[in-house]
């Protein structure tokens, strides 16, 4: 086992420190002037056995022996331990890493069509600062005519097990009366696992999964109010909730960049990638990013995918699942027509419908 990278970053009082290691490494640990520190990132899906996390307060950061412990499963259960002296003088530039992972995205076409009153899907055509394309899917609508809903498998409650694609899951709730005009993806699940979603997953009143899960969510209160935040930003809003679903970073936040994951290559490598945002006069947007296949789109950033919610107006977003579950749907004549492109890490040309834990339909009120 090989530290491939090591980079920290003063956030807010804290170092953020990321360690990369050559080999999938489990359940780390960071030990510095005798203090342990967990790892942030891989307590939930999505994994990334290559990177680990720690948030240490910067007044006990300093140069000094470190150890990164962790577990490997490979070869039986054992314990490893890397001992390295850590120098603490070399703190990356939030600026220099925001012009990095900005990629400068342009506009060249987009087309547009209505959906239903007050419901709007675009496609947009952009080119990054190198001429490389990048499809965009847009999916806008406005709360006073439309609703936002919680989809999962079967219509129903089980938190875990049960899986299904994003038309299945619009299939069962048109089933029990609900009128589907759209659909995209929402929380991250152990997909490799037992199906359970992430994060906080609210549903006709009813909580499915995560009830003490931090991580933010768009939620849909029971007067109709959309909302985009965390239980620990506001601790007592679970009542309030009629339906709402997690994913990992707040990406924007009073119309700016807030969460970007900086250092992390979760945030920096371009993967498809799905956002919710919602806009001050109360409409709902859902923008998906195609990645994968370069002759089509290339993929982007946190920061590409929050910059561009901006521009349209967002002033809170929520990064959701990515990769191979980004999808958009919308309802035609012949049924739920797939309006992206999703794409596999390993079989990126393979045409993928993947069976997700939960979506977000927009329905008719």
């Amino acid at each position: 086992m090989k530290l491939t990278n090591l980079s920290f970053m003063k956030m807010n009082g804290v170092v953020k420190a990321v360690v990369c290691t050559s080999a999938r490494a489990w359940r780390a640990r960071l030990t510095l002037g005798g203090r342990d520190y967990p790892d942030a990132f891989n307590d939930a899906e999505p994994y990334d056995l290559h990177t680990h996390v720690f948030y240490i307060p910067e007044e006990d950061f300093a140069d000094g022996e470190a150890v990164l412990g962790w577990r490997a499963f490979k070869n039986g259960r054992r314990t490893w331990e890397k001992r390295f002296f850590l120098r603490a003088e070399a703190f990356a530039d939030a600026g220099a890493l925001l012009s990095e992972y900005d990629h400068g995205l342009k506009i060249v076409s987009r087309e547009s069509e209505t959906v239903a009153e007050g419901l709007t899907f675009t496609k947009f055509t952009c080119a990054d600062r190198e001429g490389l394309p990048v499809i965009l899917s847009l999916l806008q609508t406005d709360l006073k005519r439309t609703a936002i809903y919680v989809g999962t498998p079967g219509d129903g409650y089980a938190n875990k097990r049960v899986k299904a694609t994003i038309p299945d899951m619009a299939a069962a709730a048109e089933r029990n009366g609900k009128t589907v005009l759209a659909a995209v993806n929402a929380d991250f699940f152990d997909i490799l696992g037992d199906g359970h979603p992430s994060g906080l997953c609210v549903k006709n009143g009813r909580v499915v999964a995560n009830p003490d899960s931090k991580r933010p969510f768009l939620g849909v209160k029971k007067d109709g109010s959309p909302v985009i935040t965390d239980l620990a930003e506001s601790p007592g809003l679970l009542p309030e909730l009629e339906h709402a679903a997690a994913g990992l970073q707040l990406l924007v936040k009073d119309g700016a960049l807030f969460d970007w994951a900086p250092l992390e290559p979760f945030s920096f490598v371009r993967h498809p990638r799905t956002a919710a945002a919602v806009t001050k006069d109360g409409q709902a947007l859902f923008l998906e990013a195609d990645g994968r296949i370069p002759s089509h789109s290339n993929g982007a950033t946190l920061v590409d995918l929050g910059l561009f919610l901006i521009s349209l107006g967002a002033d809170r977003a929520v990064n959701l699942d990515g990769g191979g579950s980004s999808a958009v749907y919308i309802k035609t004549e012949n049924g739920f027509t797939l309006k992206t492109v999703p794409a596999d890490l390993f079989f990126p040309n393979d045409m993928l419908i993947r069976k997700d834990f939960n979506s977000f339909f927009i329905v008719e009120k």
